[in-house]
């Protein structure tokens, strides 16, 4: 979008503003000028808006040399034109053109500076009533200037239904602030978009090629360095985990008696020597005594006292 005075314009097409590029302001004459890309066979609409000033207007476009009506501004607001009239209720859109290589189209006689462009002329005026309507425009049969084949150039598009015209405009004077004693307004600012090829602004550098971004390499873990095996050689056996010591248990079969808490857990044996008697009965034995139990010494199965519960170490 240019910008200038209070007054904003641009080119659309498809509904969208067309990029600007090398856009350059030359403050003497108030003329704001860029490049833009055109599409064979694209229309377009030239747009534009104040700002603010607070003071009516009146524009003209002009394609490649051709002057078409533009539109009043009451002191603000936004505004396009997207054709020109062909009658009372129709236009003809713009549209973007190649000029054939076979063509022998007339060459029609412009301004031969203002070929390849794109002119918004905006005035600043008084309203001072109304007048008749101008006539229809007829619109001029041939090529715009001189063109080679392969160039591009603003044409106009099928006829297509339009709203009505109104039987009558304004009369205009100039703005007083403008140029004092002025007969004819004059330019306020004006917006120029010189139109060309993509292809063709690449190939100038106007517009800059775009910048390649290279892939930032992921992170992967590192390998891990395996060493193979001789051939000879036969593969390791799978380890199994070391297994846990199992427990011990005994099984041990229960005292023949059960001594109480205060029964030492050792049992003191002494030989208690008994005299010889020709006539005792259990003759060449001899007896162990412990406290509180006398037992055989050829039991199989002596007091061992308080035994640990089966199953642990």
């Amino acid at each position: 979008m240019l910008n200038h005075r209070g007054f904003s314009a641009w080119i659309e097409v498809d509904g969208q503003a067309v990029p600007e590029y090398l856009v350059a302001l030359d403050e003497a004459s108030n003329r704001v000028s860029c490049w833009i890309p055109s599409e064979e066979g694209k229309r377009f609409s030239v747009f534009w808006r104040d700002n603010g000033g607070n003071v009516e207007t009146c524009s003209f476009i002009t394609l490649d040399g051709l002057v078409v009506p533009g539109r009043f501004l009451a002191g603000s607001g936004t505004t396009s034109r997207e054709g020109v009239r062909t009658s009372p209720t129709s236009e003809r859109p713009f549209v973007f053109q190649k000029v054939n290589e076979t063509s022998n189209e007339p060459i029609v006689d412009v301004a031969g500076k203002e070929v390849g462009m794109i002119v918004l002329r905006i005035k600043r005026v008084v309203l001072v009533g109304a007048r008749p309507s101008d006539p229809i425009q007829e619109l001029p049969k041939g090529l715009l200037g001189k063109r080679k084949a392969g160039d591009l150039r603003v044409g106009f598009g099928e006829e297509t239904r339009n709203y009505d015209q109104h039987p009558t405009t304004w009369a205009v004077m100039p703005h007083d602030k403008d140029i004092p004693g002025a007969r004819k307004p004059s330019t306020f600012v004006s917006f120029v978009f010189r139109y060309r090829s993509q292809e063709f602004l690449e190939s100038q550098g106007i517009i800059p090629e775009p910048t390649m971004t290279l892939p930032v390499p992921l992170q992967r873990p590192q390998a891990r360095r395996v060493v193979s095996l001789p051939s000879n050689m036969p593969a390791p056996e799978d380890r199994a985990p070391p297994r846990k010591k199992p427990r011990l248990e005994m099984n041990m079969p229960p005292p023949t008696s059960y001594a109480g808490p205060s029964t030492r857990r050792t049992a003191s044996c002494r030989v208690v020597p008994t005299a010889r008697q020709t006539s005792y009965p259990g003759e060449g034995m001899f007896m162990t005594q412990r406290e509180g139990v006398l037992t055989d010494s050829g039991n199989s199965s002596p007091d061992l006292g308080d035994s640990q519960p089966s199953g642990t170490e």
